[in-house]
């Protein structure tokens, strides 16, 4: 066992990539495997805060008290078998993925983020452009090695349903809970996934560091597609590519993997590096489909050109990939945004006030309308950018010293409405600690006991990720 204790050593530990200040703790505990970190947990009576990469953006590795145990030493990479593959909650994807490059196997979720652990992945659920064919992380996890703040330990896998108790090791069960709680009907990773008859996986999954430790983690894997279809498309207006949204969804010729969206704003700071987006185009959508089979991509790529034939787009301006560099370039180009944002924002010493918010299909064009509404005239710089397939949009605002006042209640009247249509303050960046006051907002307190009764199942005395999603634990 590492133990790191002195205020420079711990420093790194107490920082993320959602700025968050305040953090404290009185050691770090680095295990080197599974049994010292069973001991650990065992006999520590101190607050316990899990520590992965330190790129989550909702403050969940901080603590303000107690010890935080970092995992890094859990990297390990078995080989694929029958289509599953074993990692530590250490490996990154970027390893991940390295590791399958040269195999017939593909890992589907592929976050912004490709330093991020895959146990930070499975805390927040994160999913990624292609989740809006594919899926999010919660779909590609068959089981996991998982142990309780207090040490029990259990295999839980894939069909373990929450209506039979879960048997730990030495013999204890833990039942579900009886509650009416049920997760919204959208993509959400906003507090515990609850929904009738689901698998005890699931509630693991997206539970932000706060009802256990991943020690070991079964991905599951799908077949290496032969090829990617990949291009931008530009729009004179936004309201075009909004509009394209759900004829794209309800037509029977395309099948995106990933549509990803880019407002004028973020254009802007696009073409810093990219002086070749057309000069008309106020709007972009990034767009790729897998093609399973080589032989198929002319007839993929003809499919998606009569598809956007006459309509509201700058299709001689678009850019379509012709090799895998130019899919390389496009995944960049989707990428660049978050970076640009944030390089200026640190060059004017200003805070970043990001959203996470997602809502069902049926609010998809009046959320887009309203986002126009309530930004504009406002006079504070913001850019917005995501997973439009998905009703998922990333609001970045970019206010200056004097604005901040303003941009709070800003994001609070943008998550009112949100809330209002049933859905979620957080889509694929879980809660932690920065978004407590949009979550009570959103399920309300009857919901938020609810929710308190499945914590105190796995954590009677409230020690593990203290601060994370509740404000009483």
């Amino acid at each position: 066992m590492l133990r790191k204790t002195s205020k420079e050593t711990i420093a790194p530990y107490l920082r993320d990539a959602s700025s968050y200040s305040g953090g404290n703790a009185d050691e770090v505990l680095i295990p080197e495997n599974a049994e010292e970190l069973i001991t650990a947990l065992k006999i520590e009576s101190r607050p316990v805060t899990l520590s992965g990469a330190g790129t989550g953006l909702t403050a969940s590795r901080i603590p303000s008290m107690g010890i935080i145990i970092s995992l890094e030493k859990f990297k390990e990479i078995e080989p694929v078998k029958k289509g599953e593959i074993w990692v530590g909650p250490a490996v990154t994807l970027s390893e991940l993925q390295d590791h399958l490059k040269n195999t017939a196997w593909f890992y589907p979720p592929n976050p912004t983020e490709t330093n991020a652990s895959i146990g930070g992945t499975l805390a927040t659920n994160a999913s990624g452009s292609r989740s809006y064919k594919f899926g999010v992380t919660r779909d590609f996890v068959n089981a996991v090695d998982f142990a309780l703040v207090d040490g029990r330990r259990v295999l839980v896998k894939r069909g373990q349903k929450i209506s039979t108790p879960l048997r730990l090791d030495d013999g204890s069960e833990i039942s579900f809970p009886s509650i009416t709680y049920s997760s919204p009907n959208c993509k959400n990773t906003a507090g515990y996934y609850v929904q009738p008859d689901m698998d005890w996986l699931d509630l693991l999954i997206g539970s932000d560091g706060t009802l256990g430790v991943f020690i070991k983690i079964c991905l599951r894997l799908i077949s290496k597609p032969d090829e990617f279809l990949s291009g931008v498309l530009f729009f004179e207006k936004e309201k075009y590519c909004w509009d394209l949204i759900p004829e794209i969804r309800s037509d029977s010729l395309v099948f995106p993997c990933s549509l990803e969206y880019f407002d004028r704003f973020s254009l802007e700071m696009l073409r810093e590096k990219y002086p070749n987006i057309p000069s008309k185009a106020n709007a972009a959508l990034f767009f790729e489909e897998d093609v399973a089979e080589a032989g198929n991509y002319d007839f993929t790529l003809g499919k998606w050109l009569t598809f956007l034939d006459k309509k509201n787009i700058l299709l001689d301006e678009s850019w379509f990939a012709q090799n895998e560099k130019d899919i390389e370039t496009f995944h960049e180009f989707r990428h660049q945004i978050p970076s640009l944002v944030n390089e200026r924002n640190s060059r004017a010493k200003r805070e970043k006030i990001g959203t996470d918010m997602a809502v069902s299909d049926p609010h998809f064009l009046e959320m887009m309308g309203f986002y126009e509404n309530v930004l504009s005239g406002q006079g504070i710089p913001y850019v917005i950018f995501g997973h439009i397939g998905d009703n998922h949009l990333h609001i970045n605002l970019l206010p200056d010293s004097t604005q901040l006042k303003q941009a709070s209640s800003l994001y609070d009247q943008l998550a009112s409405k949100i809330i209002a249509w049933k859905g979620t303050v957080s889509a694929e960046h879980g809660i932690g600690k920065k978004k407590r006051k949009y979550f009570y907002d959103m399920v309300g307190q009857e919901n938020i006991n609810d929710l308190e009764k499945i914590k105190k199942t796995f954590d009677t005395q409230g020690k593990l990720g203290r601060g994370n999603i509740f404000n009483s634990f």
